[in-house]
This record gives structure tokens, C-alpha cells and sequence, in this order.
């Protein structure tokens, strides 16, 4: 109940007697002045309980909408939201006591691990490159596509470099298992199946992200046969009914998940082919292609403001881009009629393929909302099924449902788009401040004055795809203040080191480093194996920082890999020497 004064009425009369009063006022002085009582009157003729209202609303409505806004905001559900963040952890604890007996189901498991900044010699992501590391090309060859296929995304993950050899003898049985049709499935269906297809078509993109290009001709044949089956209505069905042409005919067991397999394999396959590109939605890729620049210094090429470098393509001829845009276009349509989340004997499955789907659509229409409709409800399911034991159960086996369910909530595909773009970092004079003032010459070097920076502003820098500054700190970064740093924060600065772009791989090991913690060593023997020799280079220095041996294991500037994981192998018997657990 609120007080008059509450209200704004400080008379403790209330407030119908301070209006009696002021009717008797107005009485003796209409007396003297009747314009001034026919204002006074016109202005009390308002019903009583009104004039109280609008002062009560007067009163409440900025703290009403301050509040309103600020739960709007609190319940915006992202990878990083505490509520999802929960879910995760709860589910990652459950799969560090559980495992699954196939390949895939292990490689999966390790996925799940990595995507979310763990490091390589952890129990689960060990397992699974262990049971990759025993499998024999004949073994590979009698598993199913699924395995094959996960095989391939989670060495590509983990560190293309140093199995690049391993991610060959699975792709080579990829390429043989394909079918003459163009589409993959079981050993004894001549029919392709989409499910299985959809892993063949993400392990070449993602053979393709890390430098190992497919053979375009097996990619051109998997494009085509995607298009081929899809229904007249716009969705795909389970084993695909093939007309042998582009004449659409019916397909049967239709379904989300079974449409999110064939949209989501013939956009990646369009993005392999240059024939789909980021921020070109459906239109071809040559015709709107950038004319080549003349060779200039670096400082001086344009940068692109979206991204530092394009995605790697194929170059082919085999696939009608008509065809192909319109194939999208229908199967949008279906999703747009049909779509729904709702709890089956496959849902985490589906939820993961869903998210692949997105995530490619995402890119190419370019348009990235903070919160997308279906992740929110993906995860409202995910927090309602989520058993006790952290856990989801379903007909994959509660550790690959699990799996599925966490890639799903990371948001895992659209991390592996971001790292192929190197997002955020732009060419050349990126960074120059436009607030001239800041800007002092030291050691012979236009430099940034800066306020310090801490964990939160370097995470927040490290995240936006769109920062100005990265260049700048990477120069100077005698600003980073990161001696108090949060378990959350330690995480994601992990995370960043495995899928962030270049610049911002390198500031997360430099800020760990200052950290002198022998618990983010492993982190840093990981950064060792970096693509980007800068990385590599920094991770040698922050070891060096962190052992106190500044001599280090002798490896230069300009090293061989050869040279790179013998030092490695050097860091790492150091590390065990120091913490022997």
C-alpha cells in the first residue's frame, strides 16, 4: 500500500481534504477575479481518482521501465549466458565420467571438450585421438561415415598440423566410400542417405578451412545429388529417392532434422565451390567478385571491413548456381512453414544439425542476430530435459546426445566459421585512431596512449568482431592489467586460443602468460602448435616467463616444424618435471 506522500502529497490530510480546501480558496477569490475561478474550476473538474493516477504514474513509470529494460536484457540467452553456461558445465562434467565405444562417438565427445577451451591432453580428447591414432585404413574402411567423418572434424580441431597425415588416411577413405551417385550411406543401400552425407559434406569444409583441399570433383558430384533429391514440397527425406536428373520426385521419411541435413550440406557445399558467398546471400560468386588489386604495401591494400581474408573455395564447373539458389529457396520456405523444436527419440541430433544449418545461413545473408528465435527455444527444450546427472538421454546414447546437446549450445559451427574468416581483423591501417590527441611518437613509433585494460575489457576487445584496437594492443600492450582473472574468464581467454583469429590467439596467450600460473601452461603448449608463427612465438615467450628459464629450448624466431615440436617435446617433459600429476 503506498502513503500519500508516497504519491508526492506531503499534506497529511489526504488528498481530499487539501482539495476541499483549495475549492474554498478558489471560492473567496472568484469572488474578486471570476476569469482566474473559471481556470481554477475548469482544471479541478477533473474526476479526482484521474488527477491521482497520472501523478502516481508519473512517478512509477521510469522505475517500472528501468526494470523492465533491465530483465529484457538479463534474459537474453547466448553461448555465454550464466543459465546456458550451466547447462554446459553440468553436461561436460557428465561426459568426463562417461565415454562412448565407437570412433565417432569419441571423436564427438572430444569436439564437445575442445569447442569449449579445454585443453589437448585432456582424459576425453586423448581418448579420442588415441582411438583415431589405432584405427587402421581397413578398420576405417569398415566403420560407418559418421566415424569417418568425426574423425576428420575433431584432428582438424585439434591441430592440423601436426596430424595432417592422420586427417589424410580418413579423407582418402571418405573419397572411396563415396557413392557413384555423389551422396554417402550404408555399405548395402545403393541409396545415399542424407544423414550420413551431411558429415561427409562438413568434414570437407573443414578440410578445406585447415588447407587440405577435397578433390572438387567429389564435391561437385555431393552438391549434385543434394540437389537432386529434394522433395517438390521443398524438404529432404532419409535415404534419397534419386531421379538420376533435376526432375524433383516424392521422397519419403521427410522431417526437420532430415531438412536441416540437406539445407545445411548444400550451403556448404555452394561455400566450398565459390558459389555462395559471405554477405552475397544467394547471389554467384564470380560475377560480384572484387576486382584483383595491384600489388601495394600492406598498409596500403583495402581491407575488408566484415573479414581479413576470404573463405577458402574450390574451383569447379559441374553445379547450375540457378539450380542451386533455387534449391535453397524452397527448402527456406519448408523450414519457414514447419519449423518447430519439440522433444523426440533424436532431438539433441537434430538441435546440432539445425545449428550447422543456421550458421551457414547466417553467413551468407549476413544477417546475425543477437538472439536467434530457435537457439532460444533449442535451448529452453536442452534446460527442460537435461537429466540430474547433467546428461541427455536419447536413441544416439546419452554421451553422444550430450555431445550434441553442448556443440548445439556453444553455437560450435558458427565458432568454426568465425576462425576460417580470421573475423575482426582487418588489413593494414586498422587501428589508427581517430582521436589524434591520443597519439604520441615513442621509440620512433606512433603509438595509442591508452587507459589499462583489464580481463573484461580484453575479452570484450578479443570478442567483437568488429574492434579497432587489436592492432594497436598487439604493439602495446604494456596497458593489460590481467593479474586478477576469474575461473570464466581464465576459460574463455582458453577458448580464444583455440578458434578466435590471429590477433586476438595471440593477445589470449600473451594475457595468460602474464598470469604466471602452471595450471594455463597447457594452453600455452598448445599455442605451440599455432598455424600463425606470431602465435608460436608468443607461446615460447610466455613459457619462458612462466619457467623463468628466459633461454628457453633454443627455438628462433624463423624455425622449421621439425624444429617447433622438438621444443615442444621439451616443454612438455618440463611441465611434467614441474607437475608431475
Amino acid at each position: 500500500m503506498f502513503g500519500w506522500q508516497a504519491a508526492g502529497i506531503r499534506d497529511s490530510r489526504g488528498l481530499a481534504a487539501v482539495e476541499l480546501e483549495q475549492q474554498g480558496k478558489l471560492e473567496q477569490q472568484g469572488r474578486s477575479d471570476p476569469n482566474a475561478r473559471l481556470e481554477q474550476l475548469s482544471r479541478l473538474g477533473r474526476p479526482l481518482f484521474l488527477r491521482w493516477a497520472f501523478r502516481l504514474a508519473t512517478l512509477l513509470l521510469p522505475l517500472v521501465l528501468s526494470g523492465w529494460l533491465a530483465k529484457a536484457a538479463a534474459q537474453t540467452i547466448t553461448p555465454e549466458s550464466p543459465e546456458v553456461r550451466k547447462l554446459i558445465n553440468d553436461g561436460l562434467r557428465f561426459l568426463a565420467k562417461e565415454t562412448d565405444p565407437r570412433l565417432g562417438g569419441k571423436c564427438l565427445i572430444g569436439l564437445a571438450f575442445l569447442k569449449d577451451g579445454a585443453a589437448p591432453d585432456h582424459p576425453r580428447i586423448e581418448e579420442a585421438l588415441k582411438a583415431c591414432q589405432a584405427t587402421t585404413l581397413q578398420a576405417i574402411r569398415a566403420d560407418t561415415v559418421y566415424s569417418n567423418g568425426l574423425a576428420i572434424i575433431f584432428l582438424g580441431e585439434l591441430n592440423p598440423v601436426r596430424h595432417r597425415d592422420l586427417i589424410g588416411r580418413f579423407a582418402s577413405a571418405m573419397a572411396d566410400r563415396q557413392k557413384p551417385h555423389g551422396g554417402w550411406g550404408y555399405e548395402s543401400y545403393k541409396t545415399g542417405d542424407t544423414s550420413q552425407t551431411q558429415y561427409a559434406a562438413l568434414c570437407y569444409w573443414e578440410m578445406l578451412r585447415i588447407g587440405l583441399s577435397p578433390n572438387v570433383d567429389s564435391v561437385e558430384r555431393c552438391t549434385n545429388w543434394v540437389l537432386r533429391i529434394q522433395d517438390p514440397g521443398g524438404a529432404w527425406g532419409y535415404q534419397g529417392a534419386d531421379p538420376g536428373d533435376m526432375t524433383r520426385v516424392a521422397q519419403s521419411k521427410i522431417s526437420l532434422s532430415m531438412l536441416a541435413a540437406g539445407l545445411g550440406s548444400t550451403m556448404i557445399c555452394g561455400n566450398m565451390l565459390g558459389l555462395l558467398n559471405p554477405d552475397k546471400g544467394m547471389e554467384g560468386a564470380e560475377e560480384h567478385a572484387a576486382p584483383p588489386q595491384k600489388k601495394l604495401p600492406t598498409a596500403l591494400r583495402l581491407a575488408s571491413t566484415n573479414t581479413d581474408r576470404p573463405m577458402p573455395r574450390l574451383r569447379g564447373s559441374q553445379v547450375d548456381p540457378q539450380r542451386l539458389r533455387e534449391t535453397i529457396t524452397l527448402g527456406q520456405q519448408w523450414m519457414e512453414k514447419n519449423f518447430q523444436i519439440q522433444f523426440n527419440p533424436y532431438s539433441s541430433y537434430y538441435l546440432y544439425s539445425l545449428e550447422r544449418y543456421k550458421s551457414f545461413e547466417e553467413l551468407l545473408s549476413g544477417d546475425v542476430p543477437d538472439e536467434p528465435q530457435w537457439y532460444r527455444q533449442g535451448y529452453e527444450l536442452l534446460a527442460k530435459t537435461q537429466r540430474d546427472h547433467g546428461g541427455w538421454k536419447s536413441s544416439s546414447g546419452a554421451p553422444c546426445s550430450t555431445a550434441f546437446a553442448i556443440l548445439f549450445l556453444l553455437r560450435s559451427t558458427q565458432k568454426s566459421i568465425k576462425a576460417s574468416l580470421g573475423e575482426g581483423t582487418l588489413v593494414g591501417g586498422r587501428g589508427l585512431s581517430a582521436n589524434l590527441s591520443r597519439m604520441k611518437l615513442r621509440h620512433g613509433k606512433l603509438v595509442v596512449q591508452q587507459e589499462t585494460i583489464g580481463a573484461d575489457g580484453l575479452l570484450a576487445m578479443l570478442e567483437d568482431p568488429e574492434n579497432q584496437d587489436l592492432d594497436k594492443l598487439v604493439e602495446n600492450s604494456a596497458v593489460l592489467d590481467v593479474e586478477h582473472v576469474g575461473e570464466e574468464q581464465a576459460r574463455r581467454l582458453r577458448q580464444i586460443i583455440r578458434s578466435g583469429p590471429p590477433e586476438s590467439r595471440l593477445l589470449a596467450v600473451r594475457a595468460l602468460a602474464r598470469m604466471r600460473r602452471l595450471e594455463y601452461v597447457p594452453s600455452l603448449l598448445y599455442a605451440m602448435t599455432d598455424p600463425d608463427n606470431r602465435v608460436v612465438r608468443e607461446a615460447r615467450d610466455g613459457l619462458r616467463f612462466v619457467s623463468r628459464r628466459f633461454d628457453g629450448f633454443g627455438l628462433k624466431d624463423r624455425f622449421t616444424d621439425r624444429e617447433r615440436y622438438d621444443a615442444l617435446d621439451k616443454w612438455k617433459q618440463w611441465y611434467r618435471s614441474v607437475q608431475p600429476e
